[in-house]
């Protein structure tokens, strides 16, 4: 724990009200790595907007039920208590519903998992969230006293009233007594942010020392307003250059449903893309939680991309096979649940290869893709195809079977050639974990 003075108005003699606020920045930021993102969220309800930064490896969304407090809180009819959660992965946003009692959507389509970009508009009930890309320095402003603990103000490049709510229109607004209606203001001039009191009624003090005019803001500036403590926080975004596509050791992950098509047959659109959404949630986290970056969603069909962090790293093969086996034991448990309401199973095929590729931004500027390209994704997507005629889940290339070691118990199903290329292709069936099966 840290003890942060809090201090009310005086001069430090006698009978001036003194008392410490102990705080815990661990605790506060529930135990999550601060990190500098690049991005902000617009967050807008039927009487109020705010934006806040992306500021921590992930966000939660929902309702105030009271036992448990969401990041973001809405105050918006039909949504749940922990209704969605933006988590921040090597620098992109995935969006995850929490509880499919609520549908959720992203720039209009039905979707319960989705990585959002620039721009891109998450809505529940009758919230909405949006994404927005930062081009500038970035400042916030974090609460650590009560009943702004955990809340985040964006300050906005120009000025940025603080204060009660009152006839003034504030951008931080305050809900509480000990702060004026007109307390202060932090302006933005080129990346310099300057703090100017317009209040002589109220304390306010930085890093400590009393405030009465002007004060320029550092990172990590402890703020006092009355009796609310605020943490300044401030960094230069990094532009975000073209990526050059760039050659790159990695693994390539390709799924598709066998049944798709006997699925989607006489049934409404509506249900289909409903069901689709559900696997894709469950099927993209466990990308996600296994270090993979989602490439595409191809119709009924995934692409994902597990990259080194080094030139001494082969652990992503691994990683990548470890993802494929979640994905059909998450499937699994899915289709348990469907049986009960009558909705149909879905069987996948998966498609692993390791090999160089090339990796970068591909497109027009506007429209820009991440991309891996190369002969190793082409043959991971052709050993996909290759699930059904082997009746095998999960196939992998001899490549990445070279870099599995024991964790895994393997079939040999020899060398198969594959449409498009000249070169057979050795194949292994992956039967499953080896300390989970002996």
């Amino acid at each position: 724990m840290t003890d942060v003075d809090v201090k009310s108005k005086g001069d430090g003699g006698a009978g001036d009200e003194h008392s410490t606020l102990r705080t815990d920045a661990a605790l506060f930021a529930g135990n999550r790595a601060w990190l500098r993102s690049g991005f902000d969220l617009l967050i807008k309800e039927e009487h109020q907007s705010r934006r806040m930064p992306m500021c921590y490896s992930y966000l939660t969304v929902g309702k105030d039920t009271g036992d448990r407090r969401c990041d973001i809180t809405l105050d918006t009819p039909g949504i749940c208590g922990r209704q969605a959660m933006l988590k921040l992965v090597k620098g992109q946003v995935f969006f995850t519903n929490l509880d499919v009692r609520t549908t959720c959507y992203v720039n209009g389509d039905e979707s319960a998992f989705a990585q959002l970009r620039d721009g891109d508009v998450l809505s529940m009930g009758t919230a909405t969230v949006t994404l927005i890309q930062l081009k500038e320095a970035v400042a916030f402003l974090e609460g650590y006293s009560d009943p702004h603990r955990q809340q985040h103000w964006t300050l906005a490049p120009g000025t940025n009233r603080v204060g009660r709510v009152g006839k003034r229109q504030n951008e931080v607004v305050l809900n509480d007594p000990t702060i004026s209606r007109e307390h202060c203001s932090i302006e933005s001039q080129e990346g310099v942010f300057v703090m100017r009191v317009e209040s002589g009624d109220e304390a306010t003090w930085v890093n400590a020392e009393p405030v009465e005019t002007l004060k320029v803001l550092h990172d990590e500036d402890l703020i006092q307003l009355g009796q609310q403590l605020l943490r300044f926080r401030t960094y230069q975004v990094q532009p975000q250059k073209r990526r050059e596509l760039a050659p790159r050791e990695a693994t390539i992950l390709f799924s598709d449903i066998w049944n798709y098509t006997q699925m989607a047959e006489d049934r409404p659109l509506e249900q289909v893309i409903s069901q689709l959404n559900e696997m894709y949630r469950g099927l993209g986290k466990v990308i996600v939680d296994n270090q993979g970056t989602l490439m595409s969603y191809l119709g009924d069909a995934m692409m994902a991309f597990f990259d080194s962090d080094g030139p001494a790293d082969m652990m992503h093969p691994a990683r990548a096979v470890r993802a494929a086996l979640n994905m059909v034991n998450k499937l699994n448990r899915l289709n348990r649940e469907w049986e009960v309401v009558g909705k149909p199973c879905l069987t996948i095929g998966i498609g692993i290869a390791t090999g160089e590729v090339m990796v970068g931004d591909v497109g027009l500027t506007a429209h820009r893709e991440f991309a891996a390209m190369g002969d190793t994704t082409n043959v991971a997507a052709r050993i996909e195809k290759l699930t059904r005629d082997f009746s095998a889940q999960v196939l992998v290339s001899g490549a990445t079977a070279r870099h599995l070691g024991d964790e895994f118990i393997l079939r040999e199903l020899g060398s198969t050639e594959i449409r498009g290329r000249r070169s057979p292709v050795e194949l292994y069936h992956v039967v499953g974990v080896r300390q989970e099966l002996e």
